[in-house]
């Protein structure tokens, strides 16, 4: 009866339909020394399986590898899987496939303790970011956006509004408009902010980003200059293309949703569009972007179109970091952004890539131990500053 409980349970899982009590009996009932079999029988069927049929939420599948990861620490990597060898018990096996799944690890590498430990780390636990940020008004004056509710200033015929869920509103309250001049909205390392302009266009502000707009459109275009990450579900209006300038780049849309990734201590500029049509130029190169492609712009100026991770590329201002065999390098560059810590690196760097989606709620510790589980870096936590070794 309990196998048959089990197996219903893990279905559910991998559908991602299981509710948290579901997932929580599901875990007891793996740790059962009689369920040893069935139990390694599902997690080879599961790792044997594409990626893509297995992409587990990372809430869920975590449930799982943290009571897993109690028992024993993972083989090494010269152990194969078919073969348990007794040094090891089932639930290293578990907890190596689902580290696979939870984190998106494609090899595997022993570990002496049953969970990753930090080198070494202070009492202050580092935080994930939040909604905050900075607003320069037309006339320099500048406004701390709290978590306060309510009018935040007036700007000609312009009243600017914080609302309940954390948003910033700029509401005309005249069709002829007597505002002018320019707005700034900076979210500091360790922040985001979402902002909905005078023309309907939302925009979701990455940390460590500036956005550049007027109080009211004017003109045959509508403007904005964006320094950083930002995503936006432009309002159509075909009258007024819409247009983000980003360091040499300059993108153009009449309505559509799209992502700009323009920090300047990436190695690229990447724009990726999830509806409509936009037109990505640099100097005399234009190209024209069909929903689900990306444009890549490197420093030398050139324009490269690719099929874009949609996921990957959102997933910001969906809630989560995530990685497609991205370098430890990028990864930190993130990881400093969203927790505003220094990162610097230490006797050598890592050329493994990383693949999976980590929470951007969880505190800093949580998602280093995550990494560390490919046993591929290492981590020092001093204040804010994060020491990556190999």
């Amino acid at each position: 009866m309990n196998e048959t409980r089990l197996e219903y349970l893990f279905e559910l899982s991998m559908k991602q339909k299981a509710s948290a009590e579901e997932m929580e009996e599901m875990t007891s009932l793996m740790t059962l020394p009689e369920h040893e079999t069935l139990v390694k029988a599902l997690l080879f069927k599961v790792y044997q399986m594409p990626k893509k049929e297995v992409d587990i939420d990372p809430e869920k599948s975590e449930a799982i590898l943290q009571a897993i990861y109690q028992a024993v620490p993972l083989p090494p990597r010269s152990a194969k899987l078919s073969s348990a060898k007794p040094l090891f018990k089932w639930v290293s096996v578990a907890a190596a496939v689902l580290a696979l799944l939870t984190i998106g690890i494609l090899f595997f590498i022993q570990k002496k303790k049953p969970l990753p430990q930090i080198a070494k780390q202070d009492k202050q636990l580092i935080v994930p970011g939040s909604n905050k940020a900075i607003l320069t008004l037309a006339g320099g004056s500048k406004v701390v956006l709290t978590e306060e509710v309510g009018k935040v200033a007036s700007q000609g015929t312009v009243v600017i509004t914080k609302t309940a869920k954390g948003q910033l509103t700029y509401n005309n309250t005249s069709a002829a408009s007597s505002s002018s001049g320019y707005n700034i909205i900076e979210t500091p390392k360790g922040g985001q902010y979402q902002i909905t302009l005078a023309d309907g266009t939302r925009v979701w502000l990455n940390s460590a980003s500036t956005l550049k707009y007027p109080v009211v459109f004017k003109g045959r275009e509508r403007k904005v200059e964006l320094n950083g990450e930002a995503y936006f579900e432009v309002a159509r209006n075909k009258k007024l293309p819409f247009r983000v300038v980003s360091d040499k780049q300059t993108v153009e849309v009449l309505g559509t949703h799209f992502n700009i990734n323009s920090y300047k201590d990436e190695r690229k500029q990447m724009t990726t569009l999830l509806e409509g049509s936009i037109r990505v130029s640099v100097l005399k190169n234009t190209t024209l972007l069909k929903p689900g492609q990306q444009a890549q712009v490197w420093k030398n100026e050139t324009i490269e179109v690719s099929e874009a991770d949609i996921e990957e590329a959102v997933a910001w201002k969906n809630g989560y970091f995530r990685f497609h065999r991205e370098d430890i390098e990028s990864i930190m560059r993130k990881v400093s952004r969203w927790y505003d810590v220094n990162v610097e690196f230490k006797g050598g760097i890592s050329d493994e890539k990383f693949n999976g989606t980590i929470s951007r709620t969880k505190n800093i510790n949580q998602v280093l131990e995550m990494l560390e589980i490919t046993n591929a870096v290492h981590f020092n936590i001093e204040g804010r500053r994060i020491t990556v070794m190999k």
